[in-house]
């Protein structure tokens, strides 16, 4: 078993923390530039389409064939940057595993942390690009952001609830979920109003009960992830 002394131990995170600064350094010209340009784009989409959250979805739920396929193009055009963000939250995990390693020698320690280290310090830049490269999809879609979470919600909201626990998935939870369930409710709150407005001749059967089930289910936390059983209705058929 290899022993560490208790001076060779303090040296990695030294060197690591130093890696850190000097990175942390290096990157806030390009953060900062990359935040400009990921606000300039979100307000052209609140301009153009409004906030996310005052979008009505039509009242029956459906989903038009060419607004999925627009969808479609507005997720392929991100999976690079989800790729990249996946790698970075492994990156994490393999940091704390690396700490916690007794065994493992102090040099090899260093040479793997400040690999890791180097990745963890793309968070902020590949989160923006990530934003950047979605909301310039969607102006090239024609799409809002509302419509945009409503089609993803709807379409992964099943997937999501039924997905095992990772050890990222307090991660994933911190910077997704609250926000997006949020808009999620208020959006199905603006379809429930049209449905109500347009009464009992408009409202396809046991939709509102639907919404309202749901709505009050995201609410209270009994479910974390909207429809975990999957949409209802024409949405269903809609995503099918």
């Amino acid at each position: 078993m290899s022993q560490v002394s208790p001076k060779k131990s303090k040296i990695w995170p030294i060197l690591t923390l130093a890696t850190l600064a000097f990175f942390l350094v290096a990157g806030i010209y390009f953060v900062v530039a990359q935040t400009r340009e990921s606000k300039r784009l979100e307000r052209a989409l609140i301009e153009r389409y409004d906030w996310a959250s005052n979008y009505t979805p039509p009242i029956d739920g459906s989903v038009p064939p060419q607004r999925v396929e627009r969808f479609i193009r507005v997720r392929q055009a991100v999976q690079p940057n989800c790729a990249d963000y996946q790698s970075i939250l492994d990156d994490l995990i393999g940091l704390k595993s690396i700490e916690e390693n007794q065994e493992m020698p102090t040099a090899k320690k260093v040479s793997k942390s400040i690999g890791g280290v180097v990745n963890v310090f793309s968070v902020a830049p590949k989160f923006l690009e990530f934003m950047e490269t979605r909301n310039r999809s969607l102006l090239a879609q024609e799409m809002g952001l509302g419509e945009y979470i409503y089609i993803y919600l709807a379409a992964y909201g099943e997937q999501l609830a039924n997905e095992p626990a990772s050890a990222y998935s307090s991660m994933d939870e911190a910077y997704i979920s609250p926000r997006a369930r949020d808009e999620f409710v208020q959006i199905l709150g603006n379809q429930l109003a049209a449905l109500e407005v347009a009464g009992p001749e408009g409202s396809p059967e046991g939709l509102v009960a639907d919404l309202r089930g749901e709505i009050e289910a995201l609410e209270d936390g009994s479910h974390s992830s909207p429809w975990p059983n999957g949409p209802t209705g024409r949405t269903r058929e809609s995503l099918a």
